[in-house]
């Protein structure tokens, strides 16, 4: 498999995110590309918040690599979309700042997904200069600072109602990357609010989420309130499954710690979850029964930044597993004359419930314009 095929695939994606962005002015969806399009019947939803910030990531990445003015142009138009969604009403200190999960008139948000979207204000504003998205990351991370936290973690999801601030009790391995947010938020800025964050963190996610085999619990409930974690409607055990092998970049944000903080636990975590996800691979280079395609987009992204750190004796194995993985990966690439789904990746529906090859999605598809693109030395993520 050549560089040239990583290229080609990554592009070919992009072209399925700019075919399917939203582009009226005159349409409060004006920004958002779809999120899931149905195989069989067609049926498509459209992106929410973090969705679009992770595109936003994707199509920085082929701005970097082709230098195309359409990738930018087209990353101008979702930050404006997310930029609606962020609530800059000083009456209301408890909210402001934070970032609706879909529209300006939802009601709550997932403090994970909304830092997906405030790590899109930062990533956009350092790569094209641009203060105001600067701005907005730096609101985004002092709201949740302030009011997205239960002792060192964010909270799953949070109410933003007229009734006033509310909050479940549940938190989730899926903030994970939240610590190389704050990581980046650091580096830009040099707020040492932000280092004490992520080192924070960081020993969380090792004390609370990630054992020392590498196993990844997706839910915890901090204060004992049994707040519906065994609630498998809630809570499905294919979105729970998708989310260990996923890691949602808790292992590039173990590397990033372990490069600012010296801290050798974080170094063996990532060693544990390598050798977890070398038993949890199948024959073809895919993840788990049934599939969860995302992890072959996600794996090599992880493996990449751990590689840097690894001892030599895991290096060739890393290079193997990734290699597997990015050649699955290209298999769920959609060829078809549909230009709603030409160029997408296979991925989970729109209830986060197993897709079983039904769905293309934008997370998979931008995860997998990042990770080819890293393969080929073009990435723009991480930072």
């Amino acid at each position: 498999m050549t560089d040239s095929k990583y290229m080609q695939a990554a592009v070919k994606a992009g072209e399925w995110l700019l075919n399917t962005q939203q582009k009226k002015c005159d349409d409060a969806n004006c920004g958002r590309f779809y999120y899931t399009v149905n195989l069989e019947d067609k049926q498509i939803d459209l992106s929410s918040g973090w969705q679009t910030g992770f595109a936003i990531i994707a199509l920085i990445s082929l701005h970097k690599a082709t230098g195309e003015e359409k990738y930018l142009d087209s990353a101008k138009q979702a930050i404006d979309y997310i930029k609606t969604l962020q609530i800059l009403d000083s009456r209301r200190a408890s909210i402001f700042g934070a970032i609706r999960e879909e529209t300006p008139q939802t009601q709550w948000l997932h403090p994970r997904d909304a830092l997906s979207a405030g790590w899109a204000f930062l990533l956009y504003g350092q790569y094209c200069n641009d203060q105001d998205c600067m701005e907005r990351a730096v609101l985004f991370a002092d709201w949740l600072m302030a009011y997205g936290f239960c002792e060192d973690w964010p909270l799953c999801t949070i109410k933003l109602g007229d009734g006033g601030f509310d909050s479940d009790d549940l938190q989730g391995s899926f903030q994970s990357g939240g610590i190389l947010y704050f990581i980046d938020m650091y580096k830009a800025t040099q707020d040492l609010r932000y280092y004490n964050v992520a080192l924070r963190m960081s020993d969380y996610y090792v004390d609370n989420f990630i054992d020392e085999t590498g196993l990844i619990t997706v839910l915890i409930d901090p204060i004992g309130n049994n707040a519906g974690i065994n609630d498998t409607e809630k809570w499905p055990v294919a979105w729970q499954l998708m989310h260990q092998v996923n890691d949602d970049f808790g292992g590039i944000a173990l590397a990033g710690s372990y490069e600012l903080f010296k801290r050798d636990k974080y170094l063996s975590r990532m060693s544990a979850y390598f050798k977890w996800l070398q038993g949890v691979t199948n024959g073809d280079g895919s993840y788990l029964d049934p599939v969860m395609e995302v992890a072959s987009a996600t794996v090599p992204i992880f493996l990449n930044s751990y590689k840097k750190l690894a001892p030599e004796n895991e290096k060739n194995a890393i290079s193997d597993t990734s290699t597997k993985a990015l050649d699955f990966l290209l298999t769920l690439q959609q060829d078809s004359d549909d230009a709603n789904i030409n160029g997408a990746f296979l991925g989970m529906n729109n209830k986060c419930r197993d897709g079983l090859g039904e769905w293309v999605n934008i997370r998979c598809t931008a995860y997998a314009i990042i990770a080819l693109l890293q393969a080929s030395d073009n990435s723009a993520f991480p930072a």
